[in-house]
């Protein structure tokens, strides 16, 4: 009986709405084998390179060549745990992780020369980094304070707490970046912090239809995220995002569990079960995918200054956008009425009701007869709506930015 009663339930919020909860596209399911991986690799902007000193270096992640070794490099840089990051120029370095054991001295971040034999600079910076990332002309550290376990006064470890965003443009002063945030990731000459992306010097949030996670991970030219409240999501699955611009999203379901972290080596995609245990899967075959699924020129919408984020990107038909309907109407406050057989939809903000039908351009304002440029669609399980006819007649001014695509309603 109670299953029955979740049955009709579920029958009654689709009906209500006229399309499932989830409408967003999933990848072919691509394998992924357990590996184990000794040594700690990133891409540092030029080549594959380990995180030690002297580091060693490959092109293809397979084939590595130690690099020649400075006494004096070495003296400085000792310990292991090192991003590379490569300028253009030079590198800079920094330590991922705070070594316990001198977790109260001084932070500090190297530029290294492009052959590693000199230290060109080093730089105090406020706390330990966690990433970085270059855009707007200013180089963007994510922190974190550092501050020991104790048992009396021996250090049994460390924690971390009291994340904080700094940028520069010289690495010699640092200004912390107003914003309450971390998760810091660049990509594409655009910043993400959280749920929220900087670009030439503003902060827009961005709002989901029912992604739960946020960029995380930047594998190849892709945002990754692993969305652990995603519908199909089990105690022995992981189900990863991926996104060329943070605001529409693709799935894959990796059946493998307790996924920890995303990262890249070579041709591979490392999914992080534990330390050095990890599930490897074939990058290409998940590329080929990505490129064939999300969309190469989207069209986006910002409402009340947030951006919103569509489980269907919106489409363009006869120069009218068409939108998701629920996820509009929901953050407008609009009440939406379904009728299943005509296949009518009657979304009422205030003292507007209108009223349209799938595949008609016939509607009715106020009861009134009016006419659509475009009728509303259904794709992908998702009702889509003439976003200027909709919005205009519910009382919104609705402007076009050509260069970035974008439909402002206001």
């Amino acid at each position: 009986m109670n299953k029955l009663l979740k049955i009709i339930v579920v029958l009654v919020i689709m009906a209500t709405f006229g399309e499932v909860s989830h409408g967003a596209e999933y990848l072919k399911s691509v394998e992924f084998t357990e590996k184990n991986i000794a040594k700690n690799i990133t891409w540092s902007g030029k080549e594959w390179i380990t995180d030690t000193y002297p580091p060693k270096i490959s092109q293809n992640s397979v084939d590595f060549v130690k690099t020649d070794e400075n006494e004096n490099v070495k003296t400085e840089l000792k310990n292991y745990r090192y991003i590379y990051v490569w300028t253009g120029n030079d590198y800079l370095v920094y330590q991922s992780i705070p070594d316990y054991r001198k977790y109260d001295r001084q932070k500090y971040m190297y530029r290294l020369s492009a052959d590693f034999q000199q230290i060109l600079n080093i730089y105090e910076i406020p706390n330990w980094i966690t990433k970085m990332a270059f855009t707007d002309d200013k180089i963007f550290i994510e922190t974190k304070n550092v501050y020991p376990q104790k048992d009396g006064e021996r250090v049994l470890g460390i924690s971390y707490g009291d994340y904080g965003i700094y940028y520069s443009t010289d690495c010699f002063e640092w200004r912390k970046f107003d914003f309450e945030g971390y998760d810091l990731i660049g990509l594409n000459n655009q910043l993400f912090i959280g749920n929220s992306l900087y670009f030439d010097g503003d902060i827009t949030k961005i709002l989901y239809e029912t992604y739960s996670g946020y960029p995380k991970y930047k594998v190849g030219q892709y945002l990754c995220g692993i969305d652990y409240k995603n519908e199909y999501k089990t105690d022995n699955n992981t189900v990863l995002a991926f996104s060329k611009d943070g605001i529409y999203w693709v799935y894959m379901i990796v059946d493998r569990a307790n996924g920890q972290g995303v990262s890249e080596v070579g041709d591979e995609i490392l999914i992080q079960k534990d330390y050095g245990t990890y599930y490897v899967g074939d990058k290409e075959k998940v590329f080929s995918q990505l490129r064939e699924k999300l969309p190469n020129n989207p069209v986006y919408v910002k409402f009340d200054g947030n951006i919103l984020g569509f489980d269907v990107p919106p489409i363009i038909e006869d120069g009218s956008t068409l939108v998701p309907m629920r996820f509009l109407f929901e953050q407008m406050g609009a009440d939406v009425e379904w009728d299943g057989k005509t296949k009518t939809t009657t979304a009422t903000l205030g003292y507007k009701e209108i009223t349209f039908s799938i595949d008609n351009v016939n509607a009715r304002i106020n009861n009134k007869s009016a006419k659509m440029d475009v009728p509303a669609r259904l794709i992908n399980d998702k009702t889509m709506v003439p976003l200027r006819f909709l919005s205009e007649n519910m009382g919104y001014d609705v402007d076009w930015d050509a260069d970035s695509r974008t439909a402002i309603i206001q």
